[in-house]
């Protein structure tokens, strides 16, 4: 199962002990930044599962870097972790903030909390795995986290039987939840990104094929 991705922004001179080896502990691929610039160049690449933003070690009440973040940020939860002597306004965009001190164990069951639930959420046909919940695709030794319509697009084809072709309007009914299949060039540029990361060479796809003038059919290895 893949493991839920933490980005941990805190000083770089903390004096408290840093808080990602108990994440690891926990089983979170945890990737840490010491700024809120480094930190908005990590989410623009790849948007983690939960940020744990560590303010106290930082010197500041983090109010301004979590507003930074929640504009950059689909819905992501955020954990601020604030000194009392510098508390943050209620209005910063943090989905928990935790006053210092506290225990570990609190901190790692606030960001459990917050996270959604794995289980029954994994579908699997071949070399594609797709987290629903996490809306996270492993194919070829990749993982990448893709949009909610990127996921349910996916999903349609995964649970549809073996090599069955699916037509563009069943698959605009399905995803979109229209009839109408007047413009389909919103379904081409998503199977286009959808290539993107399953496919080792989207200009040649594999996997994904296109059924002139009708549609597209997922082809895995023995499926």
């Amino acid at each position: 199962m893949a493991k839920s991705k933490v980005l941990l922004i805190e000083s770089e001179r903390a004096k408290a002990p840093s808080w990602s080896p108990w994440l690891e502990k926990r089983g979170y691929g945890v990737d840490v930044e010491h700024s809120a610039q480094a930190a908005l160049k990590q989410i623009s690449s790849d948007e983690p599962d939960i940020v744990v933003l560590d303010a106290a070690s930082l010197k500041t009440s983090g109010a301004r870097i979590c507003r930074q973040l929640r504009a950059n940020l689909n819905g992501t939860p955020i954990v601020l972790v604030a000194d009392a002597k510098n508390p943050p306004d209620a209005n910063c965009g943090a989905s928990v903030t935790l006053v210092t001190p506290f225990t570990p164990r609190k901190l790692l069951n606030t960001v459990a909390r917050l996270l959604p639930a794995e289980e029954g959420t994994i579908l699997q046909r071949g070399p594609i795995r797709l987290n629903l919940s996490q809306k996270r695709v492993q194919c070829g030794g990749r993982e990448e986290k893709v949009t909610p319509k990127q996921a349910k697009l996916l999903e349609l084809f995964l649970t549809a039987p073996a090599g069955q072709m699916l037509s563009r309007k069943q698959i605009i009914k399905s995803v979109w939840e229209t009839d109408y299949t007047g413009d389909t060039r919103t379904l081409d540029v998503h199977i286009s990104w959808l290539r993107g990361v399953i496919e080792p060479n989207p200009r040649k796809p594999r996997y994904l094929k296109t059924i002139r003038g009708q549609g597209y059919r997922l082809d895995l290895p023995g499926a």
